[in-house]
């Protein structure tokens, strides 16, 4: 396995020739994130995303793209090691503001951009985040938390200076104590600031022992007010989604509650006019899969009203447009995401940027970014061939492209990317997928076949470049990836197809996409491999419990046990309240049966288990109970742990170790 690693990732590319991609590539490529639109619509701010094989970390530049006419030209604004992120226009667009470290802790910073020289605007303990400039530019709000003193232990001696104990006993007392990506929580809570240019200094807008400012804020256009999401409800840590909008004075005070909805109320945006409030939420329930839609309410409070009932597509973000009479959309659609403008009277949505590429890389999820500004619309590309680039349009049309791959590309030889549907024999229900073929495809050979599902699993896949099924392309195996029942972008029915019924018919769904693909001559129908993460975890186990049709499968961070996994992971109220009806002592029964734990008394198939070890979202003991369970009946097993690494697999090296322990997996069962 070692020597598969490093041979491949030390590959080299013949002078001249096009070659397959190889997993060293990572650290070659690069990825536009994150464009932000100037107010005049003739600049953007982006960040270009690279992988350093050094520090094996991911680097982010910040880069100023100009528009002048049908050019457009780019500068490096700020380079990777000021470790610079989340950069936004002030609202005169001479100047902008970001995160960066001073003396190793975030700070507000402010850059002049005509100058090109930023300065440190906040210092201190606390580590501003989520800023938002006030309408006229003099002040910025942010997030950020007050951390309270840990808890100490009566008559515990204290600690000779210069001592060496044991580190400190972690004490817990929140419902949800550890998060996925970040690690256990510190004592304290998230509240709302405000700095002020004219004076320097920072004002601790909320007050209280627990978060005070959940999910997005924004300012009233007179900024005389600040409005903002927040889950303060009594009982809110049990309740997977709940949060209501508030008002405060922006120089503080008490706060009013806005809305009344239950359910989630967030990311509030107020109207260029200051009398309505958007929001995206959703209602409150028990089924698995509950849809964001966007809403609009009075901005001094009132009944809120749905503007997307029409669309059914899950919303992820709402933006005014600058006439305020209606809101721009950003959706998942069918392995897409697109922009829509809403009119505020209602109607249907007219459709305003068409694809918006996924940046996620390791895997092809939808997803990305866009912005806009002055009748200029910046995003990211749909790319199926390298990774995102940045895309500019204006009057419905593409006008530039800024594509930091193109040298890559021109000296790689990468297998087409196919849109493919079938019927699925539970339901007949239409499934979408793509089919990544493998470089320098021949039609009248034969070659293996590796379905890779999805996790979420309200999630979706798209048509998108993704190192994953790049390495297992390369390897030689054509790579079927789709979007079964319960893949968001198809509208709700869709989502909600496996409610109280998970894992169970998107099984289906997944053979009958095998067995279309196996119709095919050159699908080896001896050589079928299958495997997925988290939620393709889960499928993963169950289907190999169902069939032996496959040679390999490879499990990477699944569930196998949901009585341990309702309690142990970092969305345990989601897990208890929409995933499996009742709680693992009074509803046992359901839990152990949908547990693919318990059905591996009937697995054949070799399988390989993949998990990080600071994983919280599928905590490692799943991987390791189902390992040991195979270890035991004798069942070809092998089981990768990942120091440090979380749910997203880690550091960009681990990527490519979960890529490749795979294809030597699957290498070794193939039939020649």
């Amino acid at each position: 396995m070692k020597s598969l690693f490093v041979a491949l990732l030390l590959a080299t590319t013949p002078a001249l020739a096009a070659t397959p991609f190889e997993p060293g590539d990572l650290y070659k490529l690069s990825m536009v994130t994150d464009p932000k639109v100037a107010p005049d619509g003739n600049r953007v701010l982006f960040n270009r995303a690279t992988f350093d094989i050094d520090t094996d970390t991911r680097l982010g530049e910040i880069w100023l793209a100009t528009i002048s006419g049908k050019t457009v030209d780019k500068r490096l604004l700020i380079p990777a090691g000021v470790k610079a992120g989340a950069p936004e226009w002030s609202p005169d667009g001479r100047r902008i503001a970001y995160v960066a470290p001073v003396l190793g802790k975030p700070q507000l910073w402010v850059m002049d951009v005509a100058q090109g020289i930023g300065k440190p605007v906040t210092s201190g303990k606390i580590a501003p985040r989520g800023f938002v400039w006030s309408p006229d530019g003099t002040r910025i709000g942010f997030v950020a938390r007050v951390e309270a003193p840990p808890v100490k232990i009566g008559s515990m001696p204290e600690k000779p200076e210069g001592a060496t104990w044991a580190a400190a006993p972690k004490i817990i007392d929140s419902f949800r104590y550890r998060f996925d990506g970040a690690g256990y929580g510190t004592a304290g809570a998230d509240q709302l600031f405000v700095l002020d240019f004219a004076g320097g200094g920072v004002t601790q807008l909320t007050k209280g022992d627990a978060d005070q400012i959940g999910s997005g804020f924004d300012w009233t256009p007179d900024g005389t007010a600040i409005v903002y999401s927040n889950r303060v409800r009594p009982g809110n840590e049990r309740l997977p989604v709940e949060s209501d909008l508030y008002r405060i004075a922006a120089t503080g005070g008490t706060p009013e509650r806005l809305s009344s909805i239950d359910g989630v109320e967030d990311d509030p945006q107020v109207s260029p006019d200051g009398k309505s409030i958007a929001f995206t939420g959703m209602l409150t329930g028990t089924q698995f899969y509950r849809q964001s839609e966007l809403w609009v309410m009075p901005a001094m409070g009132g009944p809120a009203r749905m503007l997307t009932t029409g669309l059914d597509r899950p919303i992820i973000e709402a933006k005014w447009a600058k006439d305020g009479k209606g809101v721009h959309v950003f959706y998942n659609d069918a392995g897409l995401t697109r922009v829509a403008l809403v009119p505020l009277s209602g109607g249907k949505p007219r459709k305003v940027v068409d694809a918006i590429g996924g940046t996620r890389l390791y895997l092809p999820s939808a997803g990305g970014n866009w912005s806009e500004g002055g009748g200029t619309f910046a995003y990211t590309t749909v790319e199926a061939d390298r990774p995102a680039a940045l895309g500019i349009q204006r009057g419905g049309r593409e006008i530039a492209k800024i594509d930091f791959n193109s040298e890559w590309r021109a000296g790689k030889t990468i297998g087409k990317l196919e849109r493919v549907t079938w019927t699925s024999s539970k339901d007949a229900l239409p499934i979408e997928g793509w089919v990544q073929y493998p470089p320098n495809f021949a039609p009248e050979k034969k070659y293996p076949l590796a379905l890779e599902i999805h996790g979420g699993p309200n999630t979706d896949y798209g048509p998108y470049f993704s190192i994953t099924h790049q390495v297992y392309a390369a390897a030689g195996y054509i790579v079927l990836f789709s979007n079964p029942r319960g893949s968001i972008g198809y509208g709700e029915k869709f989502g909600n197809a496996i409610d109280k019924a998970y894992p169970g018919d998107d099984h289906a769904d997944l053979m009958s996409g095998v067995d279309e693909l196996v119709k095919r001559p050159y699908v080896d129908a001896r050589n079928l491999f299958i495997g997925g993460g988290s939620g393709g975890g889960v499928l993963t186990t169950y289907a190999i419990a169902q069939t032996d049709r496959f040679r390999a499968a490879a499990a990477l961070r699944p569930v196998t046990d949901w009585t341990v996994q309702g309690l142990t992971s970092d969305i345990v109220a989601v897990t208890l309240q929409n995933w499996v009806p009742g709680t693992p002592w009074d509803n046992h029964d359901d839990y152990w049966r949908r547990s693919t734990l318990s059905m591996v008394g009937k697995v054949k198939t070799p399988t390989i288990l993949i998990d990080g070890e600071a994983d919280w979202r599928t905590p490692i003991g799943q991987s390791e109970a189902y390992y040991q369970a195979l270890k035991w009946r004798g069942i070809d097993t092998r089981m990768v742990r990942l120091p440090e690494a979380g749910h997203g697999m880690g550091r960009p090296s681990q990527w490519l170790q979960t890529n490749l322990v795979v294809v030597d997996w699957y290498n070794r069962y193939l039939v020649k």
